[in-house]
């Protein structure tokens, strides 16, 4: 059984490198969101719809369906809008720092600002929000050097349309008919989806459980051992769930 690895707006699948290391994850599916890295951008606007349209064809493709879906932040949205639409291609979710909706307001100003501005700009405020003082304050942080790198050489076109995308996210009342086994990840240092935002999911999603590790936003790239630790339990929970004929509380 496979494992989908969706990443967070502006980077690419390489943020989880140390990740699919730790696990000896040879098998992943790691895709760059379309427009991200080396993926050519969606033929037409940037929608939920559309990304969700893409990822079921990707599972589709791979042909080892359905998968267990890792999402962090926006991957972590995708995640929660695959497994609501198109349940057949999700066996489990990991969902990490990406609540079950957003603030519009926040994600069309800064689709404006991407717009307005282009990327140089927003760097440091991304990078802020992001990672640790330590890790900003670390030189040559390698997961602070690779995000900043990533969201330097990214389209701002393309960031844009994925803000004005995760302005339509909200899945409020659809989250408790997501029947896969669950694991919801938070990140202790989270600025931008704090711990009481993601706890608020598992308290949604039927089938779920609550994990907190030590780290800000983009976790894996400070504390990629700790959430392959989790990655680890939950695939022995699902595991025993398929073993024993279980596939939801």
């Amino acid at each position: 059984m496979s494992t989908l690895y969706l990443h967070a707006v502006g980077l690419d699948g390489h943020v989880w490198d140390d990740v699919t290391a730790a696990l000896a994850d040879h098998d992943a599916l790691v895709p760059d969101l379309p427009g991200h890295g080396a993926e050519p951008a969606l033929p037409g606007p940037v929608t939920l719809a559309a990304l969700v349209d893409h990822l079921a064809a990707l599972v589709d493709a791979h042909g080892d369906g359905p998968v267990d879906v890792v999402g962090l932040s926006l991957g972590s949205m995708l995640a929660q809008q695959l497994a609501v639409h198109r349940p057949d291609r999700v066996r489990s979710l990991v969902l990490a720092c990406g609540g079950m909706a957003t603030d519009p307001e926040v994600s069309r100003g800064r689709a404006a600002t991407t717009r307005e501005e282009g990327m140089a700009p927003t760097v440091p405020t991304t990078l802020r929000r992001w990672f640790s003082p330590e890790a900003l304050a670390t030189p040559d942080h390698p997961g602070v050097a690779y995000a900043r790198r990533r969201l330097l050489t990214d389209d701002p076109r393309v960031v844009a349309e994925c803000w004005d995308a995760m302005a339509s996210h909200d899945l409020r009342e659809a989250l408790g008919g997501i029947h896969a086994p669950t694991t919801v990840v938070a990140a202790s240092g989270d600025a931008s989806v704090p711990p009481a935002a993601m706890r608020a999911v598992a308290e949604r999603v039927p089938d779920a459980r609550y994990v907190e590790i030590a780290g800000p936003h983009i976790v894996v790239l400070e504390n990629a051992a700790a959430f392959a630790r989790v990655l680890e339990e939950h695939r022995s929970r699902v595991g025993a769930r398929v073993g024993s004929g279980r596939h939801g509380s």
